[in-house]
């Protein structure tokens, strides 16, 4: 009897509680439903987001790619992607900096869907990580398991990497190294030359109060007239080669 009791007792509980739900869905429609059919339209909206990228990722064969430890976030991430993914067929990237591969997946998720390919370039001793130096080679494998045939780790310094180490010209690179001003011009400097016409070169962490380099190598390349700005998605920052036209009315 005591059994029954309780379990009748909960049974009324649970009643009573989805009684109340149900008056609180109707009276919030009642008297706002504006901010009700707001609510509700965001909410599928972030869902169908969610599903759209479970889908690229899991195409790309890195499903868990958004797991992965970064420190670049999934706004950069997804935008990464999508630089990649309209790349032009069999098109070849350089990043340098990989870490633990998330962009590395990202990146080659992206490029998977026009036959590309991409080269990472990192000792993957962690010199310049807030978290001090070790070994993280076998973690980045690991992490990239699924696109390894998309992948090609140089395991260099960037300053000891040349055009023999991959395909030129390249489509899209990465920069995400040492952030230094003169690491990072240098960086920059070494992979325009063999940038394609209508290449892309990103960089991380740009405007960012924490990395003066990166911010004053992007702004000397836009000003030079050389370079302009495509586009930028939070510290994420992206440029290609300028093509200056007269305007028809000069």
């Amino acid at each position: 009897m005591t059994v029954n009791f309780t379990r009748q007792r909960t049974d009324g509980s649970l009643k009573t509680a989805l009684k109340m739900l149900n008056r609180r869905f109707w009276l919030s429609f009642i008297t706002s439903p504006e901010s009700l059919v707001s609510t509700t339209a965001i909410y599928l909206s972030s869902e169908l987001e969610n599903q759209k990228w479970q889908k690229c990722l899991a195409e790309g064969r890195v499903p868990n790619a958004n797991s992965i430890f970064t420190y670049t976030n999934s706004r950069e991430l997804k935008a990464l992607y999508e630089i990649a993914n309209q790349c032009p067929k069999a098109s070849i990237a350089l990043e340098i900096g990989s870490h633990l591969g998330a962009s590395s997946c990202y990146i080659a998720a992206g490029l998977k869907q026009n036959g590309g390919h991409l080269f990472c370039v990192d000792t993957w001793e962690n010199e310049t990580m807030p978290e001090g130096k070790q070994d993280t080679f076998l973690e980045f494998q690991k992490n990239t398991t699924g696109v390894k045939q998309q992948i090609t780790p140089i395991r260099k310094r960037s300053e000891d990497v040349n055009d023999t180490d991959f395909k030129a010209p390249l489509n899209l690179v990465f920069i995400d190294g040492d952030h230094s001003y003169e690491v990072t011009k240098q960086d920059f400097e070494c992979v325009q030359q063999w940038i394609a016409e209508d290449g892309i070169i990103a960089f991380h962490d740009f405007s960012s109060e924490n990395f003066e380099g990166v911010t004053r190598v992007v702004g000397e390349a836009l000003a030079s007239g050389k370079w302009i700005l495509v586009g930028k998605v939070d510290s994420l920052a992206w440029i290609k080669p300028a093509k200056w036209t007269t305007p028809p009315w000069l």
